[in-house]
């Protein structure tokens, strides 16, 4: 079982708040608990961020998500024209950095971070967050019974001889 979002934003800094607030809400019903949405919110701001910077001025963007084996996957898609991301490097950016802390803040607190394409033709930033749950959250009982089902295909009321 797979549970899906996906967003279409304009390249503007207002659009940043409007998407961390929609999977935030997402993340809560399902019954993550506050600090693993924390982080992939924080993950997800610095993601947005970088294209809000360095897509071309009339470029939109898209925020993918999706809960299935017990994480959490984004990816932000700039599928305009911008500067050619670079992967974190060795060493931290130093504090008073205005630029450069966005992509080791979203590898610090997710994981498999990657970035995909050339900046010219579009950049893939994808990271992902194991998540953990609240006790009795939807989210886990879904996907517990989806697991549960596919070990066990049969109608329920089947007899099973």
């Amino acid at each position: 079982m797979e549970i899906k979002m996906a967003l279409s934003l304009p390249r503007d800094a207002a659009s940043v708040p409007v998407c961390r607030q929609v999977l935030d809400s997402c993340l809560e019903i399902l019954g993550v608990i506050p600090g693993t949405r924390a982080d992939i919110i924080l993950a997800l701001s610095e993601a947005c961020a970088n294209v809000i910077q360095h897509a071309g001025t009339d470029d939109e963007y898209e925020v993918r998500a999706s809960a299935r084996d017990g994480r959490c996957i984004i990816e932000v898609v700039n599928t305009g024209n911008g500067a050619k991301v670079k992967a974190p490097g060795g060493g931290l950016a130093p504090l008073t950095a205005e630029h450069g802390r966005g992509l080791k803040i979203i590898d610090a607190v997710a994981e498999n971070l990657s970035l995909t394409g050339n900046g010219r033709e579009g950049t893939t930033v994808h990271f992902e967050k194991p998540l953990d749950w609240l006790p009795g959250a939807a989210g886990e009982i879904l996907f517990r019974e989806a697991a549960a089902q596919a070990a066990d295909p049969a109608p329920a009321g089947a007899d099973h001889d």
